[in-house]
């Protein structure tokens, strides 16, 4: 049925229908920033990945496959667009000025920016902010297959389809992935 009512909004929006244009985004816009959020764990970033990933789809719905579920491909966008977000991050120093005494010239230091302290990742209750904290601490190619996989109910395949990777390479990745998350679950226990 929504893969249905996708491929006719979709068409819409290839007939530059405006109103089908806002139909699409009112509803994905929730899914895409909940995914960036949790990729990129910052709502300012969040947002512009989420602004980011509509952007990207309407300028190529020309290319867009119907015969792949728009969910997946949608949320990939997303999904790629929050690790080049956080590589870029972990690239982009933080500058800080030292102010000089009189007479003395004010220097700047680049150090790298460590990203978001624990307190600033924002969740209900002890449980879902402890599992919240043990996702978001796995690398990004970890990350972002366990969320497709336990948070946008993905199969193995739809997630090999959409980031673009062999079967067996998903289906390790989920499983290195919880291996982690069990390694560290005891560790805190």
């Amino acid at each position: 049925m929504h893969e249905t009512a996708d491929a006719e909004l979709l068409r819409r929006c290839r007939s530059g229908d405006e109103r089908a244009y806002r139909e699409l985004v009112t509803r994905y816009q929730r899914q895409v920033y909940t995914l960036a959020f949790r990729m990129v764990r910052s709502g300012e970033d969040a947002e512009d990945v989420t602004q980011e990933t509509f952007v990207r789809v309407f300028r190529s719905l020309a290319r867009y496959d119907p015969a792949r579920p728009f969910a997946a491909w949608i949320h990939t966008i997303a999904a790629r667009l929050s690790i080049d977000l956080i590589r870029r991050r972990k690239n982009r120093p933080l500058s800080m000025t030292l102010g000089g005494t009189e007479g003395e010239d004010e220097r700047t230091l680049d150090i790298a920016d460590p990203g978001l302290g624990p307190d600033e990742v924002v969740s209900h209750g002890e449980e879902e902010r402890n599992t919240g904290a043990l996702i978001d601490s796995l690398p990004p190619h970890y990350r972002v297959v366990v969320m497709m996989r336990h948070q946008q109910d993905f199969s193995y395949e739809e997630i090999a389809e959409a980031l673009k990777l062999p079967l067996g390479t998903v289906k390790a990745r989920i499983h290195r992935a919880r291996e982690i998350l069990k390694k560290r679950l005891e560790g805190t226990t």
